[in-house]
């Protein structure tokens, strides 16, 4: 027996040293040195092999010796194998070559503007989002300069194509955001919640975005969060507005990026006053914070957001007989969590969560109104590459919704409570079909049932692209979407259900190294709208029997370094949108869209001042509004909309910068129309009030002074 043991573990060990293992690692990258994720590595005629990760690194091991052939693929690069010994394999860097074929490949993306990726199509650098003069940081702002926007200043919301601001929906890492903007009050411009500094990558959709995104008329903006710090550094911000601290922390395997500020506009007020009569104005506290985390085969990112903040002020509108007095406090909490996770080359999965509660408290005079909204969305979607030339995705998604209101009226003694809760579940399947690499088809179906309304939708979504050269391609899109009314109306009426657009797309691109341009031409059709009879006091007769259609054509032109150091756009759009709906009596163009949008941006780099200068100019064509002393429904035009702006960053030293920037520069004097009472005066005639915007003009300055081990990081990346 003694023997017989012996001799089995002799033949134990020595397979065990016949297939002694050798482990293999390096990093993929591209021309540039830019990481290639998801690269198959492998040694030739085995299996054994890898992907590359997140960081375009490998590593496995194989028992194989003395010469053997490393080979290394990706689609849309040349392949490479590298022949030599299994034990030299080790600490690679392997650069692959961008294919002379897949060069000219087409790219599927419907009418989609995207920004710090390595996409082709993308038409913004990760600096834009922040550098573009009247934007102060704001990435909803830096996209009103795109073509599909339009200009509504005092708003500051994303109105596209015609839609309302409620019907562009936002997201974080795939997962919606609830409460996006920031609170505001009638005459001032609301701010998306977001820092961009935590942002590696943005797209945004005006029309065709794919089956994987629900609930959303007009637009989605979808923001991604960066997958890693490089190096640990921390920045201090003081503004005449307020102050800031951010830090960045780097880990083996892991990183956080926080950033906290508190903003009060007593200050600016006093300085520079407006048409406000403030009694407390606006301060408040925000932060947010990413954390990521890199694993053996994927990546965990959780971001989080809280902010708190309050204004009281006096106002006076045309149908009020005295002033009245509102005390707004706001309080928002969110967060998203995703998961991607890579099981080989050809299958991925992804998992996300988000939860958010937003919670207003109103005081208008002796009335008390709490209105609070809270979100959950939950989401799993698997990928798969069957080859080269097709590739597929399925998923489902669940989105709870919860609106509560109360309101209490001290000087009659009255209390009304009420709440809104509903489910959505969906699921999708999108395919992508390369037919060669000039010609593309995506094709992709969404199902959802909304449990408020009991009823199921399917929206079709489809995409043929065509690459005419290695310079142009054009592209075809046509989708269906639906998309609840907005939660006020289901308050007074359940008996509703989604809303509903079909979208028809036309898109060219041609892009070579210093010039972009894109011309798309859209036509979208509403149903379903939400529509009612109504007076000064009282919404009734809630239906979905609204309507209408919105058509336009939209032109973008990037040309970068055709002047030295300076990088421009110009983007036009042309509308051509009616509804009847809400209380419309006849087929008009909503008070929120214009004819004509134009916006022209110069970046311009002065290297013997060290300095940064950005300018903005504006231009939109009067919007409709209703005038009850003339004939006909929104018959009247405001003025033209006008607005130059400059920012201008000072380098001071390595980690020091003096940044300024000014709205308005030629002080327009811009209005929005008028707002009319609902009576009559003494001569017969409604009264009629003008509305402006609180400020003619806007100033800001601030300090940025940055820490780090290298002594080298600053901000301007963030200004």
């Amino acid at each position: 027996m003694k023997t017989f043991f012996f001799f089995i573990l002799f033949i134990i060990c020595s397979h065990t040293h016949t297939h002694a293992q050798t482990t293999i690692q390096g990093k993929v990258v591209d021309k540039a040195g830019i990481s290639i994720i998801g690269a198959n590595v492998f040694i030739e005629g085995s299996y054994d092999g890898s992907i590359t990760d997140l960081d375009g690194r490998f590593r496995f091991q194989t028992s194989r010796e003395d010469n053997q052939v490393l080979c290394i693929s990706y689609l849309g690069y040349e392949s490479k194998q590298i022949p030599g010994e299994v034990n030299q394999f080790n600490d690679l860097v392997i650069q692959l070559r961008e294919s002379s074929q897949v060069m000219d490949a087409v790219e599927i993306a419907g009418s989609t503007f995207k920004a710090g990726d390595n996409s082709s199509l993308a038409v913004l650098k990760p600096m834009d989002i922040v550098t573009t003069a009247g934007s102060l940081g704001d990435v909803i702002a830096s996209f009103q300069t795109l073509p599909g926007t339009q200009s509504n200043s005092e708003d500051g919301r994303l109105f596209v194509r015609g839609g309302d601001a409620e019907e562009t929906l936002i997201f974080i890492d795939g997962m919606r955001v609830f409460a996006p903007y920031t609170n505001s009050i009638v005459g001032s411009p609301s701010r998306g919640r977001f820092s961009p500094f935590l942002f590696q990558g943005i797209s945004f959709s005006s029309g065709g975005y794919d089956a994987g995104y629900g609930q959303a008329l007009s637009g989605i903006l979808d923001l991604k969060t960066s997958n890693e710090v490089n190096q640990t550094e921390s920045n201090v911000n003081v503004m005449t507005l307020g102050l800031g601290f951010g830090h960045k922390q780097s880990f083996k395997n892991s990183s956080i990026s926080a950033n906290v500020n508190y903003i009060d506009l007593a200050p600016y007020n006093w300085a520079i006053p407006n048409r406000v009569n403030q009694k407390r104005p606006y301060h408040g506290v925000s932060g947010e914070a990413v954390f990521t985390n890199k694993t053996s085969h994927g990546i965990f990112k959780t971001y989080v957001s809280g902010e708190t903040g309050n204004i009281r002020f006096i106002n006076q509108g045309i149908n009020d007989e005295s002033p009245r007095s509102l005390n707004i406090n706001n309080q928002n909490a969110y967060l998203a969590s995703s998961y991607l996770h890579t099981f080989n080359d050809k299958t991925s999965l992804f998992a996300g969560l988000s939860l958010g509660q937003n919670q207003e408290l109103l005081r208008l005079d002796s009335t008390d109104i709490d209105q609070s909204f809270k979100g959950l969305h939950a989401k799993a979607q698997i990928t798969h590459f069957f080859n080269d030339h097709f590739k597929c995705k399925a998923g489902i998604e669940t989105v709870l919704l919860s609106n509560d209101l109360t309101k209490n009226i001290a000087s009659i003694d009255f209390s009304y409570e009420d709440d809104i809760y509903r489910s959505l579940s969906a699921a999708f399947v999108e395919s992508e079909y390369f037919f060669s690499p000039k010609l593309a088809l995506k094709i992709g179906l969404r199902s959802e049932y909304h449990s408020l309304f009991d009823a199921f939708s399917l929206g079709p979504r489809m995409t043929l692209a065509q690459k005419i050269n290695k310079q142009q391609q054009i592209s075809v899109s046509y989708g269906e979407y639906v998309q609840e009314p907005a939660h006020h109306y289901l308050f007074s009426s359940t008996n509703l259900s989604n809303q509903k657009a079909s979208h028809l797309l036309l898109n060219y691109q041609f892009k070579s190294k210093k010039h972009i341009v894109r011309v798309e031409g859209y036509h979208k059709r509403y149903h379903s709208l939400i529509s009612y009879e109504a007076d000064a006091f009282t919404i009734e007769d809630l239906d979905n029997n609204g309507h209408g259609y919105a058509r336009g054509i939209d032109l973008f032109w990037r040309a970068n370094d055709v002047i030295k150091n300076t990088d421009c756009w110009v983007s036009y759009s042309w509308l051509k949108s009616k509804r009847m709906y809400k209380d419309y009596p006849s087929l008009a163009m909503p008070s929120f869209a214009t004819s004509h949008n134009v916006s022209l941006v110069s970046k311009t780099w002065i290297r013997t001042l060290n300095t940064q200068l950005s300018l903005t100019y504006t231009l939109a064509s009067g919007r409709p509004y209703e005038n009850p002393n003339i004939d006909g429904f929104m018959e009247s035009l405001s003025k033209p909309y006008q607005n130059l702006s400059l920012s201008l960053a000072y380098l001071i030293s390595a980690q020091k910068i003096l940044f300024i920037s000014i709205s308005n520069i030629t002080r327009v004097q811009n209005e929005f129309g008028y707002t009319y009472a609902h009576s009559r005066g003494t001569d017969g005639l409604y009264p009629g009030q003008l509305i402006r915007p609180n400020e003619d003009q806007f100033f800001f300055a601030g300090f940025f002074m940055t820490f780090s081990r290298d002594q080298k990081r600053n901000q301007l990346d963030q200004l």
